[in-house]
């Protein structure tokens, strides 16, 4: 039966030419790394048939079936999708609508007839020893048999566990999605909460450390009036993530805008509330004052941030500022973490998360404020769309991978996204999110994984966020010792976030490069 191995950085289409092939991969102890496979298949009869597998090696193997998806629509050049593929022929990968390789389910039982591709995960022991690890791949369709020999080689360099990072990942988990994709588990049951658990295994496995937990929801009198607020969600959900193993949990917002060029924000429960008002104020004494409370009864002191708002705009800054001004009063020494768009925020905010193509815009101000000592993650979103990196699936797959370069390169110690798990009812079938207003979201913005029988199941840009965080720890390995040789070799594969390489190739000989780096530097150390 014929095989064609594919780099983990490409996309695998359903009708790809076999042509056969070998390969080697490079990684780092207590590391990951992938390889795909696409076979023929079980090309004859109409039932599944049995499958099984094996592997010689000595790094723990993980096998997944590549399901095809449908990109329903392309990236527009700016915002959105469009129809018109001439106008984005020259950064997207192929005309839509197609079908492409994105989710990844763990192998079952049996396989159905016709071509089967797989994605094929290598975790490297933290102990392994360095070298070649070979291995051969032996898939079982019925009677038909694939062996297909696969060498590692393993560099004497560490990848650190998800408590000593020095680089940090924050995917929003859409617990509204997470309802509506097991309408049949009753909400707050034992069931509810083992899904809630199996998503965030799924995202500490990504290397996700910090979480968004939901806000505290407002207790009413008779009269409509906000006199309490009732923590006791907010309280289950950060226990169940701490004690799972995250870092950090984020407290949910408290206010948004309604227009990005005005300057008031709104109390997210009472939105005719402006929050510069006196009622503002009164609520937003008792629910700060009640979330420290919760803080130090549950001993969060070293682990709550506290979120404020989504994305304040320039316009809105000096708001913003008097808002934080409350909660600092009510919460003495929180975190504020939050994504922005403005640069005018200084002494309001701790973590600044800021959009990659709004860093870039304003890169002396945002450097001028990291010599002041501040932190600054970057954040991909919805917007903009176009050739700017993001994990969208008809751009390159390294476009979702290469923005932890591009933190490391702008001294970004985090990465944050919107979209992890919202998608369409049609899900595979339809990977553009429709907004309310009917327009869509690049393909696959909104999500990263997909809705499976227990929880979530990995997309492709998902293995390959998880690899992208793992890239950082090594660059900055590297950087220690020799920071001119990380930024070299950044630079070979992306300067901004708009000029990177598009060739898988060029990326995977750029990371065995930096692998090779690490280990050199480690031994000139002793």
């Amino acid at each position: 039966m014929r095989y064609r191995f594919y780099s983990e950085n490409e996309w695998v289409y359903p009708d790809d030419e076999i042509i056969e092939n070998s390969v080697v991969l490079h990684a780092a102890r207590g590391g990951s790394v992938s390889v795909q496979l696409l076979t023929d298949g079980c090309v004859s009869g109409n039932t599944p048939v049995p499958v099984s597998f094996s592997y010689g090696g000595k790094s723990k193997m993980t096998l997944y079936q590549l399901i095809p998806v449908v990109v329903d629509e392309n990236s527009g050049a700016e915002l959105y999708t469009t129809l018109d593929y001439p106008s984005v022929e020259h950064f997207v990968t192929k005309k839509a609508p197609f079908e492409v390789y994105d989710k990844t389910v763990l192998l079952g039982e049996k396989l159905s007839p016709g071509r089967a591709g797989f994605f094929i995960r290598f975790d490297v022991a933290p102990d392994a020893a360095p070298g070649v690890d070979n291995g051969v791949i032996a898939i079982s369709f019925g009677g038909d048999v694939i062996s297909a020999p696969v060498s590692i080689k393993i560099y004497d360099v560490d990848i650190p566990p998800l408590d000593e990072c020095s680089f940090h990942m924050n995917n929003w988990l859409s617990y509204r999605n997470v309802d509506a994709q097991y309408p049949n588990i009753t909400k707050y049951s034992d069931e509810y909460w083992q899904l809630i658990e199996n998503h965030a295994l799924n995202l500490l496995d990504m290397r996700s450390d910090y979480i968004a937990i939901p806000a505290g929801v407002p207790v009413r009198d008779e009269n409509g009036k906000v006199v309490d607020f009732d923590f006791s969600v907010t309280e289950k959900m950060g226990n169940l993530f701490l004690k799972a193993g995250f870092n950090k949990i984020v407290g949910g917002f408290v206010a948004k805008f309604r227009n990005w060029d005005k300057p008031w924000h709104f109390l997210m429960w009472d939105k005719e509330v402006n929050v510069i008002s006196f009622e503002a104020y009164r609520q937003l004494k008792i629910y700060f004052t009640k979330a420290n409370e919760l803080i130090v009864k549950n001993g969060w002191q070293n682990s709550y941030h506290q979120g404020i708002l989504d994305e304040t705009q320039f316009a809105n800054s000096e708001h913003y500022r008097i808002l934080t001004g409350i909660c600092r009063k009510f919460m003495p020494g929180v975190i504020i973490n939050d994504p922005v768009e403005s640069t005018d925020l200084e002494g309001g905010i701790d973590i600044w998360v800021v959009k990659q193509a709004i860093y870039e815009k304003y890169i002396e101000k945002f450097r001028a404020l990291q010599e002041l000592g501040e932190e600054i993650w970057i954040y991909t979103c919805g917007f903009p769309a176009g050739d700017m990196m993001n994990r969208i699936i008809d751009l390159p797959v390294p476009a979702g991978r290469l923005p932890m370069w591009m933190c490391y390169k702008y001294n970004c110690p985090g990465f944050l996204h919107w979209g992890y798990n919202i998608h369409n009812p049609e899900v595979e079938q339809a990977t553009c999110y429709k907004t309310g207003l009917g327009d869509k979201y690049p393909a696959g913005n909104s999500f990263i994984v997909y809705p499976g029988k227990d929880g979530p199941e990995y997309g492709i840009r998902a293995h390959c966020q998880r690899t992208g965080a793992e890239d950082y720890e090594l660059l900055n390995i590297l950087g220690k010792s020799d920071k001119n040789k990380a930024l070299e070799l950044i630079e070979k594969v992306c300067r901004t976030f708009s000029d990177y390489e598009r060739d898988p190739a060029v990326f995977d000989g750029a990371r065995a490069e930096l692998l090779a780096a690490c280990e050199k530097i480690k031994r000139e150390n002793g």
